[in-house]
C-alpha cells in the first residue's frame, strides 16, 4: 500500500473529480479524536460526494456526504490540514485520510459491483441493506 499525498492547492479539483468517480459507491468513515483519543466508525453507506467548503475562508472544510435511510448525512471536517489518497498495490484508490482540527479520519469505500450477496443483502460485517 502507499500512500499519495495531495496538495493543498489541487484539493478542489481533485474532490471533485474523486467524488464523480465514487458516485453511488460505499463509504465507511473511520474518526480518532486527536484530543480524546476516541475513535468512531460508520458502517458503508452510499457514498454521494466529498467537497472542499471554502465559504469562510479562514476556516476551510472538507464536507463527506452519505445516505443514511434515505436521508442525507453531512459528516464535517472543519480545517483541514493534509488530504492523502491510500493505494492498494493494484493502485486501486482504497481510502481517503484527512487530518484536521482535532480529528484523524479515514474514508473507505467500496465498489458495489464488487459486493457478494450476502454484503449486497446488508448481512456483511458493517454494510446497510442497498
Amino acid at each position: 500500500m502507499s500512500n499519495v499525498t495531495i496538495p493543498r492547492e489541487q484539493w478542489d479539483e481533485f474532490l471533485v473529480g474523486f467524488s464523480e468517480g465514487h458516485a453511488g459507491w460505499l463509504a465507511c468513515l473511520e474518526t480518532h479524536d486527536t484530543q480524546t483519543g476516541e475513535t468512531v466508525s460508520t458502517r458503508y453507506l452510499p457514498f454521494e460526494q466529498i467537497a472542499l467548503d471554502t465559504e469562510d475562508t479562514k476556516n476551510a472544510r472538507i464536507n463527506v456526504i452519505v445516505d443514511s435511510d434515505n436521508k442525507v448525512v453531512k459528516h464535517v471536517f472543519f480545517r483541514p490540514t493534509r488530504l492523502t489518497m491510500q493505494l492498494s498495490n493494484d493502485r486501486k484508490d482504497e481510502s481517503l485520510h484527512i487530518e484536521s482540527l482535532n480529528t484523524s479520519t479515514t474514508v473507505r469505500f467500496k465498489n458495489r459491483a464488487t459486493l457478494s450477496l450476502w454484503e449486497k443483502a446488508g448481512e456483511g460485517p458493517g454494510i446497510a441493506a442497498i
